[in-house]
């Protein structure tokens, strides 16, 4: 009877989960390009912010700070390059694990 229980209970777990995964494979593909272009809009952006915080800095501490902020965009676009890549996979990863 208990063996029964843990496998019910066990089958459950795994249709919720199965459920959530393909509910978060579905928002993903209706989503995705409009991420990408949102996070491409403001690394655009930023990085002209930037452009324009270097071309009016006069002084070598405003030049540093300007050469840090790029560093800094230049890092961050590649953390959000690496979440963009993995996010996919992370789903189709829990796809597979729970086996929907």
């Amino acid at each position: 009877m208990l063996n029964l229980l843990a496998a019910a209970e066990n089958e459950g777990l795994n249709g919720s989960l199965a459920e959530i995964v393909n509910k978060l494979k579905g928002l993903m593909d209706s989503f995705w390009l409009y991420i990408v272009i949102a996070l491409a809009a403001v690394v655009v952006i930023w990085g002209a912010y930037i452009g324009i915080k270097i071309a009016i800095a006069h002084r070598n501490e405003e030049k540093i700070n300007a050469r840090d902020m790029v560093k800094n965009l230049i890092i961050g676009i590649v953390i959000i390059f690496v979440v963009a890549m993995g996010a996919p996979l992370l789903i189709n990863g829990l796809s597979a694990w729970v086996g929907a």
